[in-house]
């Protein structure tokens, strides 16, 4: 039986098997509740609304080469979010498989060595945006993915020397498509030339004539590194460019103890921390489902692997293999220093331009072109401390099953984002059936993690304005706390913006705050019914911007909105949120019967307030029309669950007061209630 076994994981088809397996178990087991995050969301509502073409000057000043790429795939893939993610897990297993090519070709005798690579390369844990499909795989795989192909044409070239003049050609032009769409793989180019010279070191022993020889097959393509960074820098110094500005020439980054922190800071988390946090999903056992199925993808993963490799590596002790043990000796201290130098050259283009190395969202992008260097330093620093024990077996198949298991968890918080996503826009469509034109919608920040501000204006206007068809948008969704300081949060202040090919143009005057709380239902905002007393503890952003928010720009005797299922999915059952929005818009017409009739059917449905500040247009419903005991009740009840709400209690029952008259009990009650 064991025998059979290592016959079945020695056959040629075991490699791409295993290395699908590993892209589905780590990215791809969540695939049917995924969606769009971050830039996705206006790339697609540019698709949908303007036509692949549009991306060409879409990209213009940022990317102008990236353009025609996004113009390409949109064409032929559309804009499903389900089939992004899963041209995202073709594209991660194609990277792997050029991964494993490359390194069998630099280093053929030692090809479990390789494999080691390739699986770490593939789940690589810093690396956490896999599923912000339709940016990334435009934006930075597919262009990896040419560059790849480059350094595969080489290095064949250099193991055959067949047809040299067209192969240097071809490797010429995948080097350009890899390196002038994006800015990401700048410095991975120098990888070309370590991996030139170490074919060379094979048959050339004189250090003279070895790099003699490396520099001269690295000639083209060296040429063609040096205009690539003479026409970015140009043009990112030009007045065409509109993004990151080129910091790499600041007197404070390459001062002496800067260079210092940013290598120890850079090596630190990208060969050690990175990999060491994938332990965390296991530091607390909680015994939810997600960590449920972390641990048995992590035994499943780490076992298999662990298989694999032994196979492989018993393949190799018993093949018929002329080795060169110098040249396989050599390979840790190889695969240590180009993982070393990769990691600083993947690090170059977004230490340029200022921007921070961290492993959270969305900074963990620029670990794409850092990948593959951190997953030889670690082979590499394995191979030298460990050599080929059982002891390098066992901790780096362990590594993978925890990089797999930290994907998928790491997987399961994008499903959970899109979730909240549509339950966003399913609630702001109960709440807001339509919208006055040139409207901005105001908060402070929404609990979304893979989504802000200015990503989500491309929905809001999808939901708002579905027959667009002009470049001046209606809708603008602006976070207090990155778009305003406090000295412009005051009426009559215009609100602009320009995003790529289109334009808002508005006005404080014109906008409706809203607000939303992690286990809350989305409220619209008002100086009345949705003063600072209703959200206690709000920044003070939020607070200032209450008083310019205009109720009267909802629309109300509207048709209900139909949302794209595809993208929003189907309407939720109507649970709580639903009732309370109703009730609310009843509330802005002052029917305080439909307010009531709201609770009752709430309550018929067992449904109940998620946040106690939710009971007070009920509270104000049942005392305008008569129910002075259900609305006592209701204020004791709100009060206790949440004292700080006593003063926007108390600010009620004087507006009742003013309406109906006297509120007798009710006071003494209150406090009660409210007393400390």
């Amino acid at each position: 039986m064991k025998e059979k076994l290592n016959q079945l994981l020695q056959k040629k088809i075991t490699i791409p098997a295993v290395l699908m397996m590993l892209v589905y178990l780590a990215y791809g087991l969540l695939i049917p509740w995924m969606g769009f995050y971050w830039d996705d969301w206006p790339f697609a509502w540019f698709l949908n609304f303007f036509g692949p073409t549009e991306f060409i000057e879409a990209f213009r000043p940022f990317r102008p080469l990236l353009g025609p790429i996004f113009t390409v795939t949109t064409f032929i893939f559309g804009g499903h979010p389900i089939v992004w993610q899963i041209l995202g897990l073709v594209i991660r297993f194609l990277l792997a498989l050029e991964v494993w090519s490359l390194l069998r070709k630099v280093w053929p005798t030692r090809q479990e060595s390789a494999l080691w690579v390739v699986l770490l390369f593939t789940v690589y844990p810093a690396y956490g945006q896999q599923w912000v499909a339709l940016t990334h795989v435009n934006q930075e795989l597919i262009p990896l993915l040419f560059l790849l192909a480059s350094f595969i044409v080489t290095t064949h070239l250099l193991r055959n020397g067949l047809r040299a003049k067209r192969l240097t050609a071809l490797a010429i032009v995948l080097q350009a498509l890899g390196l002038f769409s994006t800015e990401y793989f700048f410095g991975l180019e120098i990888l070309r030339f370590f991996f030139i010279l170490v074919i060379f070191t094979e048959t050339t022993t004189d250090k003279k004539e070895l790099m003699k020889k490396t520099g001269l097959q690295w000639l083209p393509y060296l040429i063609v590194w040096v205009l690539n960074a003479v026409w970015t820098y140009a043009y990112y110094q030009s007045t065409a460019y509109n993004s990151y500005d080129i910091s790499i020439l600041s007197s404070s980054m390459l001062s002496p103890l800067a260079l210092i922190n940013e290598f120890v800071t850079t090596l630190s988390l990208s060969g050690f921390t990175s990999w060491l946090g994938t332990f965390n999903s296991f530091a607390t056992v909680d015994g939810s489902a997600t960590q449920v199925i972390a641990f048995v993808i992590l035994l499943l993963t780490a076992f298999f692997i662990y298989f694999v490799m032994r196979a492989q590596i018993e393949k190799r002790n018993t093949g018929n293999v002329t080795h060169n043990t110098q040249h396989e000796s050599s390979f840790g201290r190889w695969a240590l220093l180009i993982g070393l130098i990769a990691i600083f050259a993947g690090r170059l283009p977004s230490w340029a331009a200022g921007l921070p190395l961290k492993i959270e969202f969305d900074y963990d992008r620029f670990f794409v072109s850092i990948m593959l260097g951190a997953s030889l330093f670690i082979v590499g620093l394995a191979d030298l401390t460990l050599r080929e024990g059982r002891a390098k077996l066992i901790l780096l198949s362990v590594l993978i099953g925890m990089s797999t298991a930290y994907q998928f968890t790491v997987a399961n918080t994008y499903r959970r984002d899109w979730a909240n996503q549509q339950d966003f826009f399913w609630q702001l469509a109960w709440r807001i059936p339509a919208l006055e034109k040139n409207t901005a919608l105001l908060t402070y920040e929404l609990p979304l993690k893979y989504v802000s501000d200015l990503q989500l204006t491309a929905p809001l206007n999808w939901v708002y304005a579905p027959e667009l068809n002009e470049r001046n948008i209606p809708y603008v969704l602006f976070y207090l706390k990155t778009r305003f300081d406090t000295s412009s949060l005051k009426a009559g202040e215009p609100i602009q913006l320009q995003y790529r090919t289109v334009n808002f143009n508005g006005s404080t005057s014109n906008s409706v705050v809203i607000y939303k709380e992690a286990d809350g239902c989305l409220r619209a905002l008002d100086p009345i019914y949705g003063s600072a007393e209703t959200v206690p503890g709000a920044n003070i952003y939020l607070i200032n911007a209450i008083a310019l928010s205009n109720l009267e720009l909802i629309q109300i005797d509207v048709p209900d909105l139909i949302l794209d299922k595809t993208l929003f999915g189907a309407e939720p059952a109507h649970g709580w949120c639903y009732f309370y929005a109703k009730a609310e818009i009843a509330r802005q017409q002052n029917d305080w019967e439909g307010v009531v009739k709201l609770y009752k059917q709430a309550q018929e449905n067992e449904f109940s307030a998620s946040m106690p500040v939710e009971n007070l247009p009920f509270i104000e419903a049942f005392a305008m029309t008569g129910d002075t005991d259900m609305a006592i009740k209701l204020t004791e009840r709100t009060a206790k669950a949440q004292e700080i709400l006593c003063p926007a209690l108390s600010t009620l029952w004087e507006r009742v007061s003013r309406s109906q008259g006297s509120s007798a009990g009710v006071d003494t009650r209150l406090q009660d209630a409210c007393k400390p």
